[in-house]
Order: C-alpha cells, then structure tokens, then sequence
C-alpha cells in the first residue's frame, strides 16, 4: 500500500516554526508578572460583578446591565473565578486569552488578504509587541475581547465574496454571529456596523452601479442583522432599559453637537491621533501613510484607513469623556495596513533596486529604521509594563487612571494584607472611600470565598469622606477595630496623625492610599438605638 506523505512542506516550515516562535513570545510576555499591576477600577468592579454572579446568579446574571454593560465578558470572568482562588490573576487570564483569539484573528485576516507568509508573521507579531495591544491583553477590561470578536467578524466577511455560492451562507451567519457576540462584550461594537459595507471593496476594484452595490452588499447587511438580532435578544431581560442609561456619561448627545459641541470635534481628532502615535508607534503611522503612494496597494490600504475612521467618527464627533483603550478595534484595521504597505513598499524597493535605482537603497534603509525603532519602543514599553509599572510611559489619559488617580490600584494588595494579619486575632470594620471601583471593589475582590466572619468592608459612598455614615458606625460597633481606606486628597475627617496606620503612595506625586484607625471615632458616637 502507498504511504500518504503528512509531513509538513518544506517551503511551510520556516513560517510554522516562525509563528510558534511568535506565540510562544505572546505566552511569555504576557504571562510574566501578570498581576504585578495594581488593579485599576474597571477590572476591580467586572471581577466582584462576576463574583456576585457566583454567588447568586439569578439576581446577578445581568447586573452589569444596570450599569451599561453588555454581559458576556463578566460572565467569561465568572467563569474564570469559579477555578481560581487568585481572583485578578483568573480575571487578567480571560483577557490573555482574547488575546490569543486575535492573533489567531489577524493572522487570518492577513491570510485571507493574500499577504506573504512574512507580511502574516509581521502582523501577527507586531499585535504581541505594540503597546496599544499588549496592554489591554493583559488587563481584565472588555476592550480586548470586543476586538477579538470584531475580528473575526471581519475575516468571516471577507471570505464571503470568496466563497462559493453554495458556502455563502454559512460566512454571512459567521460574521453576523461574531458581531452578535461584539455587541454582547461591549456596545461600542455598534460603530462597527457600518464597516461592512467597506469590506466588499477589499475585493472588488470595478466600480458599481446603485443596483450592483445593492446586490454586492445584501450579503454583509445580512451578516450585520444577524449580529444586531442576537443583540436584541436582551430586550427579553428586564434590566434592557438601563443598557444606554449611562450613555450621557460618556458621550454628547445630537441636540449637544448641533447646538456647538461639535467643534470639540478637533480636538478630539488631535488627542486621538496622540493615543495611536503613542500606542501603535509614530513610525507605524507612518507607514500607514507611505502606504497611500505605494500603486500596488494604495486602494486597500485607504480602505483600511477607511474603516479604521468608521469607527473612530462617532467617538470623534459625540466623544465627551473617550479614554485609549475604547479605541482599540480601530488598531486592527491600521495594523493590517501598516503591514500592506510595508509589503507593498518593501516589494518596490526590491524591484527598483533591481533595476539600477540607487535612490531606492536609501528608501529601503529608512524602512528598515522606522521598523527598527518600532520593535525597540515596543520592548522598552513591555519591559517597563512587567517589571517596573509605575514608569509605563502611557499618554497622560492613561497615566492618570492606572496610576495616579483614585481608579489606581496602588495600595490595595498591600492594605489586603493588613486586613488579613489584623483579623487573625480580632474582629475589623472597614469603611472606604466610595461605593463601589478601586474602593471597595479593589478590597471585596481579594476575600470572595474566604472566612470572612471577622472582616466587614463597607463603601460609603462618598468622595470626598467627610464623616462616617451611620449604617456603618452602628454595624462597626459590634467590631474590635474600625478602619477608613480612602486617598489623601479625598480625606476631609479631622484626625490627628497617630491614628494613621498605613499610607501606600502613588507614582509621581500623586494622592496617596491611606489606611486611619477610627475605632475611638466610632465608640464616641451615639447609637442610634439608643433610648
């Protein structure tokens, strides 16, 4: 009988052994020193959402409603805290793996594009190294998985102008339910619509008549109404009418833009571009533009930038308070360009080299430059992130949330490990700044499951703190020990410096977390039961 041969090709072997060489780089810089981080309040408040749903599921299940949220990412990280008894490690860990969704994603994407295996290899590394990826895959924020999703939305609607006729159905509904599944993580998958009318175009370079572009884009509307039919499901769950509630937050409103919001517009425009340079890298962008004079790809990559701006214009035009990582599904399209046009680019050089044009060895060594600086910026910003956080050099947007405002962590494992040497030989009462993010989320997340008998956390709702509420001084009288964790600059209770138990800084002068014992402040108040 004749042997079948099932031996990797040998032309496939350097691009196997490559992409494994890549993957096992995303294992370990994103593994290493995971939860050295200090949680930031978004990931405190998803965990302990997650971690209610454990607790009572039926009441919980879509809590994060109430607050805005779709529920599928906090229900990934209740599944995630159901095995671990590190509970961020466990929470980070379901981002590391949408993480590995989209490389899976880009590479094909890049695939499907009819990349080289190089130019796949390219893109698929550059989506472990850049900063604007390696940082939200390694928090437990929903941006990650909103893009992974997205992606694949967008590689399956790509192959729908490949596919047979008889297989088209099965990618409209893969792409429309991957699109459902966006709008479950996070609503700003929503701007994502619109992009599916560009995908076509990836493909088709004839022009089209209006009822040619009618026949071209059924297909994708379908896909994009499959995704927006799974997204009205939830119209079945009570808590629906709290999905935009906060929407006003976040965003102006039409009547707020007509009315002259709209020339924040500009601003807008200038920040963002800001938060790509800094996070995809100045030379990529670059890149991204050089790749509109390159003849071969030009088209694609203006399409590539076109769908990045879809998504982008109402975050542009509406964004009142817009932080980087909501941005981040726009850097899929502008990774996949970046790496078009360096193909594209690299190609010509070689071509024109080739035929005597000296001048195009100084093109090709500037290419070769911008790339070099890329991948010592992206190291030097991974190298920080794991083993020196608090020099991270992230835009000031950023800076400010993970490490120097409030929705820091900073303080919060070390006060934990107050809290649990302190309760080993007596009964404490915690009260903190707020009702709920860092403080008390940061804290309430560490003692899920655990002894808890002597232990009482109790957010007060207020920032600043300028007294104790009564519900909590009348529980905290029946505690041994009454603490208040709040930061510095929101600490407006007078109380003499003796009483300061722990104090745990910020980076670069910034508020500090500190930890007062108001035990005496407690006991001198009056009981409200009293007669």
């Amino acid at each position: 009988m004749k042997k079948t041969n099932r031996s990797v090709p040998h032309s496939a072997l350097p691009f196997l052994l490559g992409m494994l060489s890549v993957v096992g780089l995303y294992v370990i810089t994103h593994l290493w020193q995971l939860t050295f981080f200090s949680v930031f309040a978004d990931e405190a408040i998803y965990i302990r959402w997650a971690q209610l749903i454990l607790d009572d599921w039926k009441q919980y299940l879509f809590f994060a409603l109430n607050d805005g949220k779709t529920p599928l990412f906090i229900w990934m990280l209740a599944a995630a805290q159901s095995w671990s008894t590190d509970q961020l490690l466990a929470g980070r860990l379901v981002s590391v793996l949408g993480g590995g969704v989209q490389l899976l994603a880009t590479w094909l994407i890049l695939r499907q594009l009819k990349l080289k295996r190089l130019t796949q290899l390219l893109g698929v590394l550059l989506v472990v190294v850049l900063p604007f990826w390696f940082t939200y895959h390694r928090l437990a924020v929903m941006d990650g998985w909103l893009t992974a999703w997205l992606s694949l939305s967008f590689w399956a609607a790509l192959n729908i102008a490949d596919a047979p006729p008889k297989n088209r159905v099965r990618w409209v509904l893969l792409a429309g339910v991957t699109y459902g599944l966006a709008l479950w993580t996070k609503l700003p998958a929503l701007f994502f619509g619109p992009v599916f009318l560009v995908v076509p175009f990836l493909h088709k370079e004839q022009k089209f008549r209006l009822n040619q572009l009618i026949r071209l884009w059924w297909p994708y509307v379908a896909s994009a109404g499959v995704g927006l039919l799974i997204f009205a499901t939830l119209r079945l769950v009570p808590g629906f009418g709290q999905l935009f509630s906060r929407g006003q937050d976040f965003s102006y409103t039409f009547s707020e833009v007509l009315a002259g919001r709209w020339t924040e517009s500009f601003a807008n425009m200038v920040r963002f571009t800001s938060y790509f340079g800094a996070y995809l890298t100045w030379p990529i962008l670059v890149l991204i533009f050089a790749g509109l004079f390159s003849a071969r790809e030009r088209r694609r990559v203006g399409l590539l930038i076109l769908s990045a701006l879809v998504f982008l214009i109402p975050f542009v035009v509406l964004g009142k308070v817009v932080h980087p990582r909501y941005l981040l599904p726009a850097a899929l399209f502008l990774t996949i360009a970046a790496v078009t046009s360096m193909e594209s680019l690299v190609d010509r050089c070689r071509t024109a080299i080739q035929h005597g044009h000296v001048a195009w060895v100084g093109i090709a060594i500037l290419i070769a430059l911008l790339t070099g600086q890329v991948f010592t910026y992206a190291v030097l910003f991974m190298s920080t992130f794991i083993f020196t956080p608090d020099n991270t050099p992230f835009v000031p947007a950023d800076r400010q949330q993970y490490l120097e405002e409030w929705s820091s962590g900073h303080g919060i494992i070390q006060t934990v490990a107050l809290l649990d040497r302190l309760t080993e030989d007596h009964s404490v009462a915690v009260a903190t700044e707020g009702r709920f993010g860092t403080l008390p989320d940061g804290l309430l997340l560490y003692f899920h499951g655990q002894d808890v008998s002597n232990l009482y956390i109790e957010g007060t709702g207020q920032y600043p703190v300028k007294s104790l509420p009564e519900f909590f001084v009348e529980r905290a009288k029946n505690f041994d020990q009454a603490l208040l964790v709040a930061n510095s600059h929101r600490m407006e209770i007078s109380l003499p410096s003796t009483q300061l138990v722990a104090q745990f800084c910020r980076p670069n002068n910034a508020p500090c977390l500190q930890v007062w014992d108001v035990t005496l402040l407690v006991k001198a108040q009056p009981s409200s039961h009293t007669p």
